[in-house]
């Protein structure tokens, strides 16, 4: 982990009040809370960009696979 900074921002009530009832539940402070959403956040944000690549690369593979039985169609004619 690195340096730790402290910021301010502005966060819906209830969802203060809902973390304080998780920090106080779980024994765990609320800015680690906070932190662990933040990496969860970051998670699925690369785990929505490698899907889409995925995909991407799908229908490319696709398209590349229609272009080349076209040209074996017709080499083989």
């Amino acid at each position: 982990m690195g340096a730790r900074t402290k910021v301010t921002v502005s966060v819906d009530a209830e969802l203060i009040k809902e973390l304080g009832i998780v920090s106080r539940r779980t024994g765990t402070a609320r800015s680690r809370l906070v932190e662990e959403a933040l990496r969860l956040w970051r998670r699925q944000q690369l785990d929505e960009a490698l899907q889409e690549g995925y995909r991407a690369m799908a229908r490319e593979d696709r398209a590349t696979a229609r272009r080349y039985r076209r040209a074996v169609r017709e080499a083989l004619r």
